[in-house]
């Protein structure tokens, strides 16, 4: 079945290009044929195994494989991708992974600046449970206080603890600042938090969440190129997209479908390739409305993500701050979510 998010699989498909008709060789003459190419492709494999014995590169079944995914020290994946949720208020979703039979591959978790030790705690409960904890933090001081270093001992705090941690974590601070602020400040702050945290803490990834929406379209202050930051090293980025489609907003309801390829997963896919960094969906969810549509979404979208080099895919499974009816309560939306877990990416 085409992927409704993909123009391309609706375009008709080439035919094959037909053979002029020649008269078929003697039967003595193809066998002769076929024995002269065994052979010269036998010489040719003799030539390459010679060739590529000293480097170590032997043939086998198993390098005839396509090179395996690998995740680095930090959890970032060469390919594939995790899919997870947030849910409730910092819940574990252990029906979910019941029903899928394995764990989330990733668990998106928030807290305040004061909230450093149950995130440590929760995060050690995720990586036994074999999930990818991405920690979300607002922060104990301003963004310009931050930026000065007045929180630099609070980040060398949270990262040393991180460290002691059993497997990789992607940290993010103060996500989605559209409207919170100046975001010079916040691109400041990014600046001055990102380097402190890699160093300490080698297992974890540094990680920025914008909305994608107002970096494409919205106000020009919130492009990529004025809010991303500069001179340091991000591992992801992420953007929380999500899909309205039935969503009473100013007294009118959203009718126009997201089209995730077209209008955002293309463009975080050049992105990331510009910048050194890897791409993943921070938050994302469907309305009812939605799934009644398109009753494999979170599969589809998630395929997609995966064709488009993101890393990760974190569905918003919660009621508290949520716009519309997100959260997966019918069994129906469960069974959706379920599917794209199982074939999905997951820690080492």
């Amino acid at each position: 079945m085409p992927s409704p998010l993909d123009p391309s699989s609706h375009r008709p498909r080439r035919p094959h290009p037909r053979r002029p008709f020649s008269r078929p060789a003697p039967a003595h003459r193809r066998r002769g044929g076929r024995l002269l190419r065994r052979l010269r492709r036998g010489a040719v494999a003799v030539v390459a195994l010679a060739t590529i014995a000293p480097l170590g590169l032997v043939w086998s079944p198993e390098t005839a494989q396509a090179a395996p995914c690998r995740t680095d020290r930090r959890g970032v994946p060469s390919c594939g991708a995790y899919l997870g949720a947030a849910h409730g208020a910092n819940d574990v979703p252990g029906h979910l992974e019941r029903r899928a039979g394995r764990p989330l591959g990733v668990r998106r978790t928030y807290f305040t600046g004061s909230q450093v030790s149950g995130a440590v705690r929760i995060a050690a409960q995720d990586l036994r449970a074999g999930r990818l904890p991405w920690l979300s933090f607002k922060l104990p001081h301003s963004w310009q206080q931050m930026a000065a270093g007045r929180g630099d001992a609070w980040a060398r705090d949270l990262s040393a603890r991180l460290a002691d941690l059993d497997g990789p974590v992607w940290v993010a601070f103060h996500h989605e600042p559209e409207g919170d602020g100046d975001i010079r400040a916040w691109r400041a702050m990014q600046e001055r938090l990102a380097p402190l945290v890699r160093r300490a803490a080698p297992n974890v990834a540094f990680t920025v969440i914008l909305t994608g929406w107002h970096q494409l379209y919205g106000d020009p202050a919130y492009a990529l190129r004025h809010v991303w930051p500069r001179g340091v090293k991000v591992d992801v980025a992420g953007f929380d997209v999500y899909n309205l489609f039935g969503v009473e907003s100013h007294g009118k309801v959203i009718d126009e479908w997201p089209r995730m390829h077209a209008r955002y997963f293309r463009h975080f896919k050049r992105f990331a390739r510009h910048h050194d960094t890897r791409w993943a969906l921070g938050e994302t969810a469907l309305t009812d409305a939605a799934a009644r549509r398109a009753p494999r979404w979170v599969e589809r979208v998630h395929e997609r993500l995966v064709r488009d080099e993101g890393v990760a895919m974190a569905y918003f499974d919660t009621e508290i701050n949520a716009l519309g009816s997100f959260p997966l309560t019918r069994r129906s939306r469960q069974t959706d979510f379920v599917n794209a877990l199982r074939g999905s990416l997951r820690l080492p």
